[in-house]
């Protein structure tokens, strides 16, 4: 039992940590950057299994807060462009994982987590439950994080340049 509450003490500390740096998902990105180092340097980082039930319920119950009466309303107006863009996402992350897979030797289901659309969080713990190398998908998802918060801003002020003269 030390050794759970030394972890999450180590968490915890890595989180604020990270949100404190503006790092983004930080709070997630510091606990798991300071458990990773505290568990390679020390080899006594433990969290039992139920947690990670727990840490899915609680992010399940979270997603769920974001919808609201008003999300329902607004469902048919958004029917066919969330169709187009699901699917198209859909088709291009499998894609991506195969190619990726192929030309790199990473396994199949880690390579479709890692290219699959979504949150660090989600996608990361939905891989572990399919058997998904999970720190893979965890450092490949903060990697398309930070490029779409640092290079699409200028990618979309350059597409709305080049649309609008």
């Amino acid at each position: 039992m030390e050794r759970v509450l030394i972890t999450l003490l180590v968490a915890c500390a890595g989180g604020i940590v990270g949100m404190k740096l503006k790092i983004p998902a930080g709070a997630m990105i510091g606990a798991m950057i300071a458990v990773a180092a505290y568990h390679i340097w020390c080899g006594k980082g433990e969290i039992p299994a139920n947690f990670k039930i727990a840490a899915q319920i609680i992010v399940g119950g979270m997603l769920g807060l974001n919808f609201s009466m008003d999300t329902l309303y607004g469902l048919k107006e958004m029917a066919l462009p969330a169709i187009v863009m699901l699917m198209g996402l859909m088709v291009l992350s499998v894609v991506l994982g195969i190619v990726v897979a192929k030309t790199t030797g990473m396994d199949l289901i880690t390579a479709l987590f890692s290219s699959a659309p979504g949150g660090i969080t989600e996608m990361t713990l939905a891989s572990e439950a399919y058997g998904a190398d999970t720190p893979k998908v965890a450092i490949l998802h903060l990697m398309r994080l930070i490029s779409v918060i640092t290079i699409l801003p200028i990618v979309i002020k350059s597409v709305l340049k080049w649309m609008i003269s």
